[in-house]
């Protein structure tokens, strides 16, 4: 029993041991997250960050989120968030980020206000690009119908979840015969 009993302290303590090891070498915590990595001003020009940065986090395969708002001249200000479903980087220089759907809302500046549409029911899908254009539509849920089409040019902020330092490997995606057409089905 002794000899059991002076095994578990040292096992316990090569246990310990190991585990301090690992935290010591290892260093702190990644301290990563979800963190702004570009900015465009509504033209698409930089405002923060960098869109170099951002494309490689994208490659990496960080999700990104995507924001813009808007300040009325009487101070009233609304600031949305979006998570797109389906991204395309363009020549290496800029994403193209298209939105699930959602519902438009009554309102957008009086929180208490803020209900979703019900007569009709509408639906707003949209695609955002880090050069500064914005298009969205509406579609009313009861009918089918488009009922609102819009082009914009929009500032929007542009974050994606990163570790601290990001030493992951960039693949090469875009590549000579990459897709190449397996067979045609015309229905």
């Amino acid at each position: 029993m002794k000899f059991l009993s002076s095994s578990l302290k040292v096992s316990g303590i090569s246990l310990l041991t190991c585990a301090l090891l690992q935290f010591s070498c290892s260093g702190k915590p990644d301290a990563g997250g979800w963190k702004l990595v570009y900015q465009n001003d509504s033209l698409g020009r930089p405002v923060y960050g960098s869109k170099k940065d951002l494309i490689l986090a994208v490659k990496r395969g960080s999700p990104i989120r995507v924001a813009w708002g808007e300040l009325l001249d009487d101070g009233t200000s609304d600031v949305e968030f979006a998570t797109p479903d389906f991204t395309t980087l363009v020549n290496e220089s800029d994403l193209v980020v298209q939105f699930p759907a959602s519902m438009i809302q009554t309102e957008y500046m009086i929180a208490a206000k803020s209900y979703l549409k019900t007569d009709p029911p509408l639906q707003w899908r949209a695609l955002m690009c880090t050069d500064g254009h914005y298009h969205q539509f509406h579609n009313d849920l009861a009918s089918g119908k488009v009922t609102r089409t819009m082009y914009l040019k929009t500032a929007m902020a542009w974050y994606a979840e990163v570790p601290e330092r990001d030493d992951r490997h960039v693949p090469a995606l875009a590549i000579p015969n990459g897709i190449r057409l397996d067979s045609l089905r015309v229905h």
